[in-house]
């Protein structure tokens, strides 16, 4: 019986060994099936940096942006007879700031008058005094940059349009490699034949530089013919012409184009850290629907695959 029993260990260490093999094998297989899977770019990743990319509001933001329109408007600003003005309402009073950005929404009421730059034309015609205008433009947000939230670099003229009585130039900010949709990153000025400022807001980006390194960090994202086949057959909604919510079911691959990647800053619903008012900034491909009635641009987040947004083509931008 004792030889029986020393015989039959071999056996049983050799049925061991081989259970363990399969164990290890049965692991290695499935370490090899799962690193060789196509990855989702919907799915977050623990190694990829932080996203979205947050722009929260801040104190210290605003207080800066107020204590730039002061001295601004002391150097800038004129009274009813034409002189300059250093300590009238005009710098005392504040203007109205954006929520998160801090950069000017509107002109204060009864802070006195502020004027273009003037700025002879360099000779007659049309031209030299169309000219003299955009230099005017220029000189006045050069020195602005901490009221609009832009750098002159930043920006790029896109029209200036005669509107009765006043003109409106319209500029737009681009500090990233992407545009900035979503109505961020503009800024209109009206004037008046004689220099007078109408009205003035900015819907600019501060704090570029940091968005900037984090918009370019390495990423998995969506490529165009993906965030296509992903948006075909989904449920949209967007707002129409009166405002109104409608929802639409995004048409087929072949009717939708993916036209370019974009920086879209959202209001979440919950706001930023405590609840404090932030903006998201997003990467997304505004991708063209021309079998939809109207005609949509929809926004799908190339990180998360989600649709955040849409418009009709002709107010989307």
């Amino acid at each position: 019986m004792q030889r029986d029993s020393v015989l039959s260990r071999p056996r049983s260490f050799a049925r061991s060994r081989r259970c363990t093999f399969v164990v290890l094998l049965a692991f290695v297989s499935g370490a090899c099936a799962a690193t060789s899977r196509s990855p989702d770019p919907a799915r977050p990743r623990t190694n990829e940096p932080a996203y979205p990319i947050v722009l929260a509001a801040s104190t210290e933001r605003r207080e800066q942006a107020l204590a730039a329109w002061a001295a601004f408007t002391a150097a800038r600003a004129q009274g009813p007879n034409a002189t300059p003005v250093a300590t009238t309402a005009a710098a005392s009073v504040a203007p109205e700031l954006q929520p998160v950005t801090a950069t000017i929404s509107a002109l204060p009421t009864g802070g006195g008058t502020l004027m273009l730059p003037l700025v002879e034309p360099a000779g007659d015609g049309a031209e030299a005094a169309q000219e003299a205008t955009r230099e005017s433009l220029r000189r006045f947000l050069r020195d602005a940059a901490g009221v609009v939230g832009a750098t002159l670099s930043e920006l790029s003229l896109i029209e200036i349009n005669d509107e009765g009585g006043t003109r409106r130039a319209r500029y737009r900010q681009r500090p990233f490699a992407f545009p900035l949709r979503g109505g961020y990153g503009e800024i209109e000025i009206a004037f008046t034949p004689d220099r007078r400022i109408v009205t003035l807001s900015s819907t600019s980006i501060p704090d570029t530089e940091r968005i900037n390194r984090a918009l370019n960090a390495p990423r998995t994202r969506l490529t165009a013919a993906e965030a296509v086949q992903q948006l075909a057959g989904r449920s949209v909604t967007y707002a129409d012409a009166d405002g109104r919510s409608q929802t639409v079911i995004a048409p087929a691959a072949g009717e939708l184009a993916a036209r370019e990647l974009v920086v879209y800053p959202l209001r979440p619903a919950t706001g930023g850290e405590g609840g404090a008012a932030a903006l998201e900034l997003r990467l997304a491909w505004e991708i063209a629907a021309s079998g939809a009635t109207p005609q949509l641009l929809i926004y799908l987040d190339a990180v998360t695959g989600d649709t955040i947004a849409a418009a009709p083509e002709t107010v989307a931008k």
